[in-house]
């Protein structure tokens, strides 16, 4: 198991995951953020079936702030109940394990 996690979510809008990714970022809670395309995702929310365009982020950091970003991150959200999923990375090209390493201690 490598010491890199990533994050994923989605948001409601590409603002909104913008911003999002740059507070993270500047608070030295991840290493780098993939902003994705827009996607259409389906859904039941409050009993109601709904297709929706989000906005997929896909962000890495390690082990030790993977918990404090996913906590940031639903504060920064704008959804009420954030999709926020936190993956273990099974292995990591060691040059990138040290690329993410290198810019948390910044």
């Amino acid at each position: 198991m490598s010491g890199v996690r990533i994050i994923y979510t989605l948001f409601g809008s590409e603002e909104a995951a913008r911003s999002a990714c740059g507070t993270l970022l500047e608070e030295g809670l991840i290493a780098c953020a993939n902003r994705l395309s827009p996607a259409t995702s389906q859904f039941r929310w409050q009993g109601e079936l709904r297709e929706e365009r989000e906005w997929p982020v896909i962000l890495k950091t390690d082990d030790a702030r993977a918990p404090g970003a996913a906590n940031r991150l639903a504060e920064l959200h704008d959804y009420d109940v954030p999709p926020i999923l936190l993956l273990p990375v099974d292995t990591v090209f060691p040059p990138f394990e040290r690329w993410v390493a290198e810019q948390l201690r910044r």
